[in-house]
């Protein structure tokens, strides 16, 4: 009878409290953009080892002769989109969806996934924000959109961006403090790599790939991320950084060990906007940023570990971008940029020291047209070079050079 009771006063009080939420409506804001890339892209057979940082075209192998590729790109765009804003008093919220395209075949058709879905309560001196937003860790300076026609802004080629994240975040003003779902990328290098590094011979003591015996792996503690923003007249400045780390688990004959592996990342970045020019740069260093799913378009950005001796070595990380650019009239702009990549590694348990290094350079030249309202078309020309594998004690091995010629097509609606 009690508990009758209870649930009767509970109804009563939620239909008391529906006129107040009828009156109180929330505001919807819909939104969508459609993003089409077209490109004409060509790799040259170094990049069989180098990576196609996106890319169709890849060098292959036809009976041990390795040959260059050229492929047309005609595809929806990954981060085409559909969405909504939404807000009631002092909550809110957004959510999108977006294309969940696998594989550079897979097609625009594949499926959808959550882009961003959080939450937001203002509470008077900041912003508590919940779900999935992009991270503290991100800064765009440039729009480079190609090969591949992914995310675009550089993503992959230096850009300070950690992805969309599930994350509890506060925002006061210019600071943002998050923490945000951990990654645990347990690979030593990136997957292209293997195919160069773990032939017999080559590196005998390095492992490269996940450990055979590896038991478990382990997420301890949240990713913590933090930035500032500011803005002084025409320049904007940015200052953030994020740590991961997560424990690996594995199996030493009869005996178990474990061991941490920790990333981190720092970056400092500005926009300057002087009449019709602007320029942006950003700057960044950081340790195993592969570890924590940060996107580069390197090789050796991941610890590398002994699986007998159990020594273990950090991989370096650098990044810098320079963007130029002239805002002819309302409705045309022009752009371009030099990037510069690099990840250093020392090789664990050689006597002497085998080091590894990777250093990409990438160069860009875009227009930016808008002929209407909501409407861009973008033409690109660049070119990655992926550069050298080089080590101490081998011959260098040729990444290969991607160059493109593409165009974004994007309405927003």
């Amino acid at each position: 009878m009690k508990k009758l009771c209870v649930l009767f006063v509970a109804l009563v009080m939620v239909f008391a409290a529906m006129p107040a939420f009828a009156q109180d409506k929330a505001d919807w804001a819909f939104y969508g953009q459609a993003r089409f890339w077209t490109s004409w892209e060509s790799a040259d057979e170094g990049t069989f080892f180098g990576g196609s940082a996106g890319s169709r075209a890849r060098g292959w192998n036809a009976g041990g002769v390795l040959q260059d590729d050229s492929e047309l790109d005609w595809k929806l765009q990954t981060n085409s989109r559909l969405g909504a804003k939404v807000k009631w008093g002092n909550v809110g919220g957004t959510a999108e969806f977006g294309n969940a395209q696998t594989g550079a075949d897979a097609g625009a058709d594949f499926g959808v996934t959550w882009r961003l879905m959080y939450g937001t309560w203002n509470f008077g001196p900041g912003t508590l924000v919940v779900g999935k937003d992009y991270t503290p860790y991100f800064f765009i300076v440039s729009g480079m959109c190609g090969p591949g026609g992914g995310e675009c802004n550089g993503i992959g080629q230096g850009t300070v961006y950690h992805g969309r994240r599930a994350q509890i975040k506060l925002v006061m003003d210019g600071f943002q403090f998050a923490l945000v779902q951990p990654n645990s990328q347990t690979r030593a290098v990136d997957t292209d790599a293997t195919v160069i590094l773990t032939p017999p011979g080559v590196l005998p003591t390095m492992t490269f790939a996940d450990f055979a015996n590896v038991d478990d792996v382990d997420q301890t503690l949240p990713g913590i991320e933090a930035s500032y923003s500011a803005n002084l007249g025409p320049v904007g400045l940015y200052l953030g950084g994020f740590y991961n780390t997560f424990k690996q688990e594995f199996n030493v004959g009869t005996a178990t060990t474990d061991f941490s592996i920790k990333s981190w990342a720092l970056a400092i970045g500005a926009k300057t906007a002087f009449g019709p020019i602007y320029a942006n740069g950003s700057f960044q260093y950081g340790s195993n940023v592969g570890n924590a799913g940060m996107p580069t378009n390197l090789l050796i950005t991941r610890m590398a570990k002994d699986g007998v001796t159990l020594a273990e070595e950090d991989a370096e990380y650098m990044a810098a971008q320079l963007i130029l650019g002239f805002k002819a009239t309302d409705s045309l702009s022009f752009e371009g940029g030099v990037i510069w990549q690099k990840g250093d590694l020392d090789v664990p348990s050689t006597v002497p020291t085998i080091n590894l290094e990777q250093t990409m350079w990438a160069y860009y030249i875009q227009a930016v047209w808008s002929p209407a309202k909501n409407v861009f078309i973008v033409p690109e020309l660049g070119i990655i070079d992926n550069g050298d594998l080089q080590t101490t004690t081998l011959s260098d091995i040729d990444l290969g050079k991607i160059t493109w010629f593409g165009i974004k097509w994007q309405i927003n609606f």
